[in-house]
């Protein structure tokens, strides 16, 4: 029967095996530290508490592999980058959705420079008698030219024909609700 002591002897005095053995442990060593070193940095880019990083390598260190899947299941989801990411998307959205106009009746989505709501018909915008520009009809002065209005001066005013009769019957005084308007 073989001496399994003396063959163990033979094996391990080997300089080649003595060798990969030696390879092996260093790498073994340098993949340790590895881990400590990424989870230090992975701690850094995840929480802006100092101390933190520290605390979660020296886990790593103290309870090694049991320690990185520890760190893996506590750590935050997501890195400071991509919380900061997120958040300048989420305020690009809410400043989006704050400068689309709407309907303030039917709430559908309307362009600036219209008058009326083409859904509901509600009036968005007047004119300003005096310099035309579109302004908002709760407004009580025109910023563009400084008229103030009183309740007379909330008509809008189309232009053209309708423009011409408005003025017309304007200037005779109201009219019967059955007399016709001339075109």
């Amino acid at each position: 029967m073989p001496d399994f002591g003396a063959i163990w002897t033979q094996i391990t005095s080997n300089p080649l095996v003595q060798l990969s053995v030696r390879v092996v442990l260093l790498y073994v060593f340098f993949l340790y530290l590895a881990m400590v070193f990424w989870t230090v940095r992975d701690a850094q880019h995840r929480t802006e508490n100092p101390v933190m990083p520290y605390l979660a390598g020296l886990m790593v260190v103290v309870l090694n592999v049991l320690g990185l899947f520890l760190y893996l299941i506590v750590r935050p989801r997501e890195t400071l980058a991509e919380s900061y990411e997120r958040q300048l998307a989420e305020e690009s959205l809410l400043a989006e959705a704050e400068q689309r106009v709407v309907c303030p009746t039917c709430h559908e989505r309307v362009q600036e420079d219209w008058v009326l709501c083409p859904t509901c018909r509600t009036k968005l915008k007047r004119v300003c008698p005096s310099c035309g520009k579109l302004i908002r009809p709760e407004w009580s002065i025109c910023p563009f030219c400084a008229k103030d209005f009183d309740e007379r001066d909330w008509t809008v005013h189309a232009g053209g024909k309708a423009a011409a009769g408005a003025s017309v019957s304007a200037s005779t005084g109201p009219r019967d609700a059955t007399e016709r308007i001339p075109t």
